[in-house]
C-alpha cells in the first residue's frame, strides 16, 4: 500500500497515534493496515536493550551487551574505518536483538570541560566530531539499523538542561554547534535526527520551527523522522508544527492535544499526514531491513573489536626516560581500585550491562610479567585506609616500577549532572604521590571520561597513560601497551588545561534559564590559541613510542578555492607504529575574528621502522570560510592564507602559504573583536 492510499484509511486517532510512541520504546503499531511496531535502544557505545518496563537512565537492568569505547575514546583514535567497524558490531547486535534504531551517535560539541555527558560526545572540534559520527553512522546502517543523530542542538551542559536556554549567535551556531551534525547528516544520512532538551535562544528544541525545518530539512536536506528526546517535548501539537515527527515516549496527553489542536483547526490534515508519512516510511525500512538481517559477528570477535579500539584510543601525555613501554624482566606494582574494576563508561542512559573487565595484575600476567597487586583504596567510595595505603606504598617500594590506576567513576561523569572539578578525587591524587615516595618510576593510568586536571602529581611521575573510558577491553588494552605489544598513537580530541579557569566557561554557570556563549566559535582549542594561554595537553596531542619526520610539503592549486596539499611521514624510531596527521588552516587577515588556526583535515597511517607515506588531502572552498549572518552563507575573504601540518596543534612541522581569490569584499566591516 503507498502512502497516499494509506493516509486515506487511517483515522485522525490512528495519525495522532502513530506520531507518539507505542511504549517507552516502540513506535506505534497499526495491525490492520500492516504497519509494524519498531523498537528504538540506547546508546552510542553499546545496545542498551530495555523491556517495556525499562526506563531512560539506566536504572534498571539491560541485556547484556558488549561495551565498545565511549566517544570520548573513540574519537582519540581519530581512525575512521575503525569507529565504522564498530558501526558494523553494534549494527549486528541490533540485529540480533530485532532493534530497528540504535539512538546514537552523539556529537554534541564539548564546550566545557565539566560537561556530565562529555563521554559520550567525540570533540570540541566540529569537523572530528562529525567525522566521527559520519563513519559511525555508515558502520550501523550498513547493518540494515538505523541510527539517530543527536541531541539537535547546543545541549553543551547537563545543569538543568530541560530549563536553560544555549545563547548564542548564528555565526557560532552554524560554525561550531551545529556544523557537527551538517557533516554526517549530509554524507551519511541517519534515519533520525534526535532534538534536544534545551531551548536555543528561547525557543525549545523540540518547537524551534528554524532550527527543525528552515534549517535540518530545508538546508541540510534531512529527509528522515525527527524524534523527540524522551520526555523533550512540552506541547505536542506545538512540536508537530514545528517538525517533530515522533515524540516519545508514549503519552496519552500527547495523541489527546493533537486531537483537540486538529478539532480546533489549530493544526491541519497536512501536519499529520507529513510526520504519518515520515514515520510510514521507517516502518518500511525496518521491515524490508527485517528480511534481509543475518547475525555474522560472535561474542568473542565484538569484544576483540572493543580491545582493538581501546588500544588505537588510548593516548600516552607523558614518558620520561622511555619508561614505557616496560620489559619483562621489571617486577611491577600494580595498585588501585582501577586495576582490579576499572571504570570504563559513564553514567545515564547510555550505561551498557558488560561484562567486567578483566583485572590489570591479570592481563600482565598473561603478557609475561611479575605483577604484585594493592588495592591502596575502595574504588567506589574513594575512600584511602591506612591498611591500604600502608600496602600500597610497601608493594611499590619493592618492585622496579608501580602502575597506579586511577580515575573518575560513572557516579563523577553521568548524564544529567555535570562536574565540579578537573581534579581527581584527592584520595587518588594522595595514592600517587605516597607511592612517588617510595618508587621512582611511577606510570599513572587514568580512566575517566573528559579531561583531567593532573597537576597535583605529573611532576611526581615518569609516564601518565589516557584510558579514557575505553570499554569492556580496557585493561587488556592497557596491559597491550604498557607492555609495548602495541604502541600508543591516540592523540586528544579535546585540549587539557591546566586549571579550570583557563576554560573559556571557567566556573561560570547559567542562572537555570540561559546560558550565554561569549566566546563564540573560540571553542577548546581555538579560544586557548587566540587568547594565548597554554593547556597543558594541547589539542591533537599524544606521544609514541617511536618518532616520526615530516617532510616534503607541497600545495598544488586545483581551481579558485580548492587546493590540494600533500607531504611525507617517515618512521625514523625504533618501534612500528600509527601517526597521526592534522592540517590546519589560518586566514591572516580578516574583516571578522577567526582563529588563529582551524582543523580541516587529518589522516592516520601505521608505519614500520624506516617507512615512508605520503598524505594527500583535498582542500575545498568551505575550508577556508566563516559564516556571515548578513549575507546568511560561507564567505570566502580574498587574501592570504597559511596551510599548517603539524602533530597537533601546537606542534606544526610544515607551513606554505596560499592566496585564496574568494567573493569579491563586501562593504561588511565588524569591530575586530566581534564574533558575529
Amino acid at each position: 500500500m503507498n502512502i497516499p492510499e494509506l493516509l486515506q484509511q487511517l483515522t485522525l486517532e490512528e495519525k495522532a497515534g502513530l506520531c507518539s510512541g507505542g511504549d517507552f520504546w516502540h513506535t506505534k503499531a497499526v495491525e490492520r493496515l500492516g504497519i509494524p511496531a519498531m523498537m528504538m535502544s540506547d546508546g552510542p557505545h553499546g545496545l542498551r536493550k530495555q523491556d517495556e518496563q525499562g526506563d531512560h537512565m539506566g536504572v534498571n537492568d539491560s541485556i547484556k551487551a558488549v561495551c565498545f569505547p565511549a566517544g570520548c575514546a573513540t574519537a582519540s583514535s581519530f581512525d575512521r574505518e575503525l569507529v565504522e567497524r564498530m558501526g558494523k558490531a553494534l549494527g549486528n547486535e541490533c540485529q540480533a536483538e530485532n532493534v530497528g534504531v540504535l539512538l546514537g551517535p552523539a556529537v554534541n560539541i564539548k564546550r566545557s570541560p565539566l560537561c556530565g555527558r562529555n563521554f559520550e560526545y567525540y570533540s570540541e572540534d566540529p569537523y572530528v566530531a562529525g567525522e566521527m559520527a559520519t563513519y559511525f553512522i555508515r558502520g550501523v546502517q550498513s547493518q540494515d539499523v538505523g541510527t539517530s543523530i543527536k541531541h539537535f542542538y547546543a545541549n553543551n551542559q547537563e545543569h538543568r538542561r530541560m530549563s536553560s536556554s544555549s545563547e548564542m549567535s548564528e555565526r557560532t551556531a552554524r560554525e561550531i554547534y551545529l556544523a557537527a551534525f551538517e557533516r554526517p547528516i549530509r554524507k551519511a544520512k541517519p534515519w533520525t535526527v534526535m532534538c534536544s532538551y534545551n531551548p536555543v535562544n528561547g525557543v525549545y528544541a523540540s518547537e524551534n520551527k528554524h532550527l527543525l525545518n528552515d534549517i535540518l530539512r530545508n538546508e541540510l536536506g534531512f529527509d528522515g523522522v525527527i524524534v523527540s528526546d524522551w520526555g523533550a517535548v512540552k506541547h505536542r501539537a506545538k512540536s508537530l508544527k514545528a517538525g517533530i515527527d515522533l515524540a516519545m515516549p508514549y503519552s496519552a496527553d500527547y495523541e489527546k492535544q493533537l486531537t483537540d489542536w486538529y478539532e480546533k483547526g489549530l493544526i491541519g490534515e497536512d501536519d499529520l499526514d507529513r510526520s504519518v508519512g515520515k514515520l510510514r516510511e521507517l516502518a518500511e525500512k525496518y521491515r524490508s531491513a527485517v528480511s534481509r538481517r543475518r547475525v555474522t559477528m560472535t561474542e568473542e570477535q565484538k569484544h576483540e573489536l572493543a580491545v582493538r579500539a581501546a588500544e588505537e584510543s588510548a593516548v600516552l601525555l607523558k614518558n620520561d626516560d622511555d619508561i614505557l613501554p616496560v620489559c619483562r624482566d621489571k617486577r611491577i606494582a600494580v595498585i588501585g581500585g582501577f586495576a582490579e574494576n576499572p571504570e570504563f563508561q559513564g553514567g545515564g542512559s547510555s550505561r551498557v550491562n558488560a561484562k567486567a573487565a578483566q583485572t590489570l595484575c591479570d592481563c600482565l600476567k598473561q603478557l609475561g610479567f611479575n605483577a604484585d597487586f594493592a588495592l591502596g583504596y575502595m574504588i567506589r567510595y574513594n575512600i584511602l585506609t591506612p591498611f591500604g595505603i600502608r600496602y600500597a606504598v610497601e608493594t611499590a617500594a619493592k618492585n622496579d616500577c608501580a602502575v597506579v590506576c586511577v580515575g573518575n567513576t560513572w557516579l563523577t561523569e553521568k548524564e544529567e549532572t555535570d562536574r565540579f572539578s578537573l581534579k581527581l578525587n584527592p584520595a587518588a591524587e594522595d595514592l600517587i604521590l605516597d607511592v612517588a615516595q617510595v618508587n621512582p618510576n611511577v606510570i599513572v593510568v587514568i580512566y575517566a571520561g573528559s579531561a583531567v586536571d593532573v597537576s597535583a602529581f605529573e611532576g611526581k611521575v615518569k609516564a601518565i597513560l589516557y584510558m579514557g573510558y575505553c570499554g569492556e577491553g580496557a585493561n587488556e588494552a592497557a596491559a597491550d601497551l604498557i607492555s609495548g605489544r602495541v604502541s600508543p598513537c591516540g592523540k586528544l580530541a579535546e585540549t587539557f588545561p591546566k586549571c579550570l579557569e583557563d576554560t573559556a566557561t571557567a566556573e561560570r554557570r547559567g542562572n537555570g534559564y540561559t546560558e550565554r556563549y561569549p566566546e563564540g566559535g573560540l571553542v577548546g582549542y581555538k579560544y586557548y590559541e587566540y587568547n594565548g594561554i597554554a593547556p597543558a595537553y594541547p589539542f591533537g596531542y599524544g606521544l609514541s613510542y617511536t618518532t616520526f619526520r615530516y617532510g616534503d610539503m607541497q600545495v598544488k592549486k586545483l581551481g579558485k578555492t580548492d587546493y590540494y596539499i600533500s607531504f611525507s611521514v617517515q618512521n625514523v624510531g625504533r618501534h612500528a607504529a600509527a601517526e597521526i596527521v592534522q592540517v590546519y588552516i589560518s586566514d591572516d587577515a580578516s574583516m571578522v575574528t577567526r582563529p588563529k588556526k582551524e582543523l580541516v583535515a587529518f589522516g592516520k597511517k601505521h608505519l614500520e621502522v624506516g617507512e615512508t607515506c605520503t598524505f594527500g588531502f583535498k582542500l575545498t572552498e568551505r575550508d577556508f570560510a566563516y559564516f556571515s549572518p548578513v549575507l546568511n552563507k560561507f564567505y570566502v575573504e580574498n587574501g592570504t592564507f597559511t596551510i599548517s601540518v603539524g602533530a597537533s596543534s601546537a606542534d606544526i612541522r610544515a607551513e606554505l602559504v596560499v592566496r585564496v581569490h574568494g567573493d569579491a569584499p563586501k562593504a561588511v566591516r565588524v569591530h575586530r573583536n566581534t564574533y558575529f
